[in-house]
């Protein structure tokens, strides 16, 4: 009965928010990587550290927010005399949570839950936003194939660098895809190595229960099947004899392309020998792409214009402050008191911190945002004008 009860505590507190985090973490074609049909220890395992991550956030927010005034060892007491077998005795915390605070951690564990799954489903599609997960290994996730099919994976650095080196164009960052045709050679017969070719327009895809790095199904549309040529002696002899001429016109073919009737053909994949994609680029994804991009431009220009206005109206309160008034106002003792070469430094200070939200012109002469480059020298000087600006002007006002 004990060891029930334990193992209930275990999961409501730790192994259902785990569960929740990962199964709201994978959505869409990631989904395929929360399985069902995953083992109940597996499952179990993999939603342990999550859960014990989600645990901890919400009681320290649970004791900062609402005065909890247990500490950690309270709860690592009453979790302890739950799960035993009771021969240790029961303290005087777990009484008291079980007569007093039950209700409570029912409520508790609801905003608990609810907590992981927003979690999981901010934290996945954050990782996509900032596109996270095809910069870094560390966030990507483990379904390799739906980058494959979906084009994604010309936008990883490696594939980016070799289109651009082999090519002479950036053809990943470019390109924004609209479908993915595939010639997929398909193996029939091991006996006599009988192998045939089938080509069409990727659709969608099944991954292996058990495995989800292989594919089970591949399901295409406009599909065609290649059929290898049966010759007669006498073609053979007629093709020995014009191989040169027929080779001068125009190739040869080997085999027939023939239409598979029906709307879907669906692939067993344990048969495939090889693949070969062709991604196909989207002209509204194109025109889309570049109309937000002329958007964001315009946003950056009312930005780095904005900025300009502010500097200039800020210099124009420290040096003209008496014409404007404002040496009765409660900015007069800093104004009057303060002089040339203080007001300066707390101006390049405001202007320093205001840099930081304003875009700079990249390579191509387009504004952008770039805290990689010289972000080190830029908070370095950041730290010493207001250090200055603290020692020089501030401190002699207090």
């Amino acid at each position: 009965m004990n060891l029930t009860l334990g193992f209930i505590a275990f999961f409501i507190s730790i192994v259902i928010p785990g569960i929740l985090f990962r199964r709201f973490f994978f959505y869409g074609e990631f989904s395929k990587q929360f399985n069902t049909k995953d083992p109940v220890l597996h499952s179990i395992f993999f939603s342990i550290i999550p859960g014990i991550v989600m645990q901890l956030i919400c009681i320290t927010f649970y004791k900062f927010s609402f005065g909890f005034e247990s500490s950690y060892l309270d709860v690592f007491t009453i979790f302890r005399d739950i799960t035993s077998d009771g021969t240790s005795g029961t303290q005087d915390s777990t009484k008291n949570f079980i007569n007093n605070d039950i209700l409570t951690f029912f409520f508790y564990s609801l905003c608990v839950f609810s907590f992981s799954a927003f979690s999981g489903w901010a934290s996945s599609r954050f990782i996509r936003a900032r596109k996270w997960d095809k910069k870094f290994k560390l966030f990507r996730f483990k379904n390799q194939w739906y980058y494959i099919f979906s084009g994604e994976v010309l936008n990883m650095k490696k594939f980016e660098d070799a289109h651009k080196d082999a090519f002479k164009r950036n053809k990943g960052k470019d390109q924004d895809t609209l479908m993915t045709y595939a010639d997929i050679l398909v193996s029939v017969s091991d006996q006599n190595d009988r192998k045939e070719l089938y080509t069409g327009y990727v659709v969608d895809y099944d991954l292996k229960s058990d495995d989800i790095s292989k594919l089970d199904k591949v399901y295409l549309i406009d599909t065609h099947r290649y059929k290898k040529i049966e010759q007669v002696d006498g073609d053979k002899v007629n093709e020995q004899k014009d191989r040169k001429k027929d080779f001068e016109k125009k190739p040869t073919h080997s085999r027939n392309r023939v239409k598979v009737p029906g709307d879907v053909f669906v692939l067993n994949a344990d048969n495939i020998v090889n693949l070969n994609l062709t991604y196909v680029p989207s002209v509204k994804k194109k025109i889309e792409k570049k109309r937000k991009e002329e958007k964001r431009q315009r946003t950056y220009r009312y930005i780095q214009n904005t900025y300009l206005v502010v500097i200039f109206v800020i210099v124009l309160l420290h040096f003209f402050y008496k014409a404007l008034g404002l040496d009765d106002t409660f900015l007069g003792d800093y104004l009057i008191n303060t002089g040339f070469f203080g007001k300066l430094l707390v101006i390049l200070f405001i202007n320093q911190v205001l840099s930081f939200t304003v875009p700079a012109l990249n390579k191509k002469n387009k504004l952008v945002y770039d805290f990689k480059t010289g972000i080190g020298w830029r908070i370095l000087t950041l730290a010493l004008l207001g250090s200055l600006s603290y020692w020089f002007v501030i401190q002699p006002l207090m």
